[in-house]
């Protein structure tokens, strides 16, 4: 099996912002998803957190094409918050004290998932007890 990577909600965020700061990073990263070289992995809580801004309370257009790009995009698949992955956070958070509850189901999704290394920007993350998950910065 190929790699599999797990992704935060700020990559996505940052990829259909097309900011401008971590464009060429995400960009390079999803061709290689959509290629099928490598496989990814997010929890339903990314696309609630994307979903959430105000931006999109009448904007119907933006939010299905938002949804589409989750259900369409090659190579990625989108986890739903099962009994595994609740027991998997619930374990993070034990260990973790300091983790957030979302976190900690992005973190198990990625476990559950299979994946190799967890894909964030998030600086809350450096320091905690992930194994065998490997946490890289964008």
């Amino acid at each position: 099996m190929g790699q599999i990577i797990a992704l935060d909600s700020m990559i996505f965020i940052y990829l259909l912002d097309e900011d401008e700061r971590f464009w060429d990073k995400v960009e390079v990263l999803f061709d290689r998803i959509e290629s099928g070289e490598v496989k990814a992995v997010t929890s339903i809580v990314s696309v609630i957190e994307i979903l959430s801004p105000d931006k999109y309370l009448d904007d119907d257009q933006t939010k299905t094409e938002i949804s589409r790009f989750f259900q369409e995009t090659p190579s990625l698949a989108v986890f739903p918050v099962d009994w595994e992955i609740s027991q998997k956070a619930a374990e993070l958070r034990r260990e973790n004290r300091s983790l957030k509850t979302p976190d900690a189901i992005q973190l198990a999704t990625a476990i559950v998932g299979g994946a190799d290394v967890f894909i964030t920007n998030d600086r809350k993350l450096r320091g905690l007890k992930l194994a065998p998950l490997k946490v890289r910065f964008i």
